[in-house]
Formats: structure tokens, sequence, C-alpha cells
């Protein structure tokens, strides 16, 4: 008796979100059915070398610790806080699982929490194009920066200029539109 009471849940479920997507206008489903990007800022973020933490049942971990840096976009600038840290995890297949955890301060004081998580293949061998992308979210204070809240958002990381502080790594974000 369950399972049919499941079953006709189930149904009832994909029949009324369907009728939701038939009772959505036909030009606001095509136009928010392709997202675009939008540049936010891109970040020079200074690092420790890297510290090998070893082998666990996942794969080999590692950290790097964020030292400080800068960032700037058309909507916002400042610096990266000292005392963040890359937590990366080289899985069996090659490919790294990066978790970066920090602080960033807005040039009029706002505080601003990252966690940037992503995935590469930096280190895959034959590998034919490198990948390298992440989804940063945000926890900004109400107020100017309160639109970091309420969006998606990728990211690339890649090297830094050539005039950057060695080592750092070069961010640029993008909210999803």
């Amino acid at each position: 008796m369950f399972a049919i009471d499941v079953a006709l849940s189930r149904r009832s479920m994909m029949l009324s979100g369907g009728a939701l997507a038939l009772a959505w206008p036909a030009a606001a489903r095509s136009a928010s059915d392709t997202p675009g990007l939008e540049f936010v800022y891109e970040a020079i973020v200074t690092l420790e070398p890297t510290i090998e933490i070893g082998a666990t049942p996942l794969g080999t971990r590692r950290r790097i610790p964020i030292t400080g840096g800068h960032f700037s976009g058309p909507d916002i600038r400042g610096t990266i806080l000292s005392g963040g840290a890359d937590w990366q995890l080289q899985r069996k297949d090659d490919w790294t699982v990066i978790e970066a955890d920090y602080m960033m301060r807005a040039d009029d004081g706002a505080l601003i929490h990252v966690r940037n998580v992503g995935l590469t293949n930096s280190r895959v061998a034959g590998a034919k194009q490198r990948y390298l992308r992440t989804v940063p979210t945000f926890e900004a204070p109400d107020g100017p920066h309160a639109w970091l809240n309420q969006a998606i958002f990728v990211g690339t990381l890649g090297p830094p200029p050539d005039d950057a502080p060695k080592p750092s790594v070069r961010i640029r974000v993008y909210r999803v539109t």
C-alpha cells in the first residue's frame, strides 16, 4: 500500500511541475533558459608554499595558506585578508577538489566571507585541456554588498600577472545572469 501512495505522490508532483512550466509565458521561458555571465572582479591572492598533508582514504590532501592580496571590479574592490586557506584533495582519478575559505575587506570596510569550491585536472597526465572552475559563495553584510548574497557565481583560476608577488593566483569571478 505504501508503494502505491509514494508512486501516486510522485506522479502528482510531476504533473503539477509540468503544469507550472506550461503556465509560464513562452517569452519568459526562452529568455531565462540561457544563462549569461557578468564580470564581477579579479583578485590576485598571495599564498604560502603548499603544505603536503599526505595520503588519506579519499586521496592526497594539501593545504595552501592564503596570506593576502587584492581584488577589484566595476562595483567592488578591496583586499584579501591573511589567515584563509585553500584545502585541496587530489583524488585517485588525479582530479583535484579545491576548497578555499577566506575573508575579503571591501574598500568601505565591509568584511565578506568567501568559500570557493572547485575542480581541476591540472595534475592529470595527458589531459588535452586544463579544466579549472570554481563556484564561489559569499556571506556579505546587509548594505551595499548584499547583492553578493543574492546570485550564483562562477570563477576561474589561473597564473598571476608577471608583476604579481609569488606565489600567487589570479581569480576571476562572474555572476550568472
